[in-house]
């Protein structure tokens, strides 16, 4: 089987399939990887490359997806809700869930908290010409800070809500502050799929992806995916988070985003729909649980994200 081949095979096996048989038989260009499913009663893996894309999305599905970018007023979907669409009905459900929590402005609010409180790391500076000396252009630069700030904004707003799906203990509900909403405008380049990003780009991408991880397989961030346009950025990218690893930086940012984002799941738990979130499977649970709990999931995403957005921001 060609690399082609298994990329279209493992995008067609649906949670239930033969995912320890395709994983055991992968070519060695696709070593890293693991086909999203249930491997046993205990482990759930994802890999958002064989997450639907949004392209892909047809029918009611697409509707919701639709429904997720208007109400949240992001301009891509990060790969929680195109994992979740395996099931229509856990993501019909789960996106029910939280739904209402947008009606009152209060993950704006939390947003605006977790922008300002967390402790994001201090990337090491660089200059807009050493940018430019490793092929960077000016528009290079704003499409990627670009996919960076939609990633930053969907990824927090998810793991603030979804968060309130899965509370370690209620409290009451005080509300904030309205603050004002974050529009992004702008287009953003397609995801490049796995076929299309040579070896040298994919090793550079595993390589950033393991920052503020345990070692353990925690899926590849679609984000540093979608940088795979820009090599040299990418490149420049892992130089300065090995920095920022290795004085301790990225994993005190990921613990400070995680306990707001259990903080404000906790504050917002009685916004959500409890009918819809009912209706939820064992596991879109687990999945969602996986997505939000601890800082070497989604928040480490968020951590990373935010500090490489404010690093490229500051850049003169």
């Amino acid at each position: 089987m060609d690399d082609k081949e298994y990329y279209e095979k493992i995008k067609k096996v649906n949670k239930d399939n033969l995912y320890r048989k395709i994983n055991k038989n992968k070519s060695d260009k696709w070593k890293d990887f693991e086909v999203t499913g249930k491997l046993n009663k205990k482990d759930v893996i994802h890999d958002t490359v064989t997450a639907l894309a949004e392209s892909e999305a047809t029918g009611e599905i697409a509707k919701i997806f639709s429904d997720i970018r208007s109400t949240m007023k992001i301009p891509i979907l990060t790969s929680i809700w195109r994992i979740l669409a395996d099931s229509f009905e856990d993501l019909d459900s789960a996106w029910r869930s939280v739904k209402p929590i947008y009606k009152t402005d209060q993950p704006e609010a939390a947003l605006n908290r977790l922008r300002s409180e967390a402790s994001f790391p201090k990337l090491m500076p660089i200059s807009l010409n050493e940018i430019e000396q490793f092929g960077v252009s000016s528009d290079d630069l704003k499409s990627a800070t670009s996919i960076l700030k939609a990633y930053n904004r969907s990824n927090s707003l998810n793991l603030l809500t979804l968060s309130s799906l899965v509370p370690i203990q209620s409290k009451k509900y005080i509300a904030y502050t309205p603050v004002k909403t974050n529009v992004l405008t702008g287009n953003i380049p397609r995801l490049l799929p796995r076929e299309e990003i040579s070896d040298s780009v994919w090793d550079v991408i595993l390589k950033t992806n393991k920052f503020g991880t345990t070692g353990a397989n925690s899926g590849i961030a679609t984000i540093f995916r979608h940088l795979a346009y820009w090599p040299n950025l990418l490149s420049l990218m892992q130089v300065k988070l090995q920095n920022a690893q290795q004085t301790g930086e990225i994993s005190i940012g990921a613990r400070s985003v995680s306990k707001i984002a259990v903080e404000e799941g906790n504050r917002m738990m009685q916004l959500r729909d409890d009918i819809a979130l009912d209706k939820i499977s064992p596991f879109a649970r687990n999945t969602i649980n996986q997505y939000v709990n601890g800082p070497f999931r989604c928040s480490r995403i968020v951590n990373i994200g935010t500090a490489l957005s404010h690093w490229l921001e500051n850049a003169k």
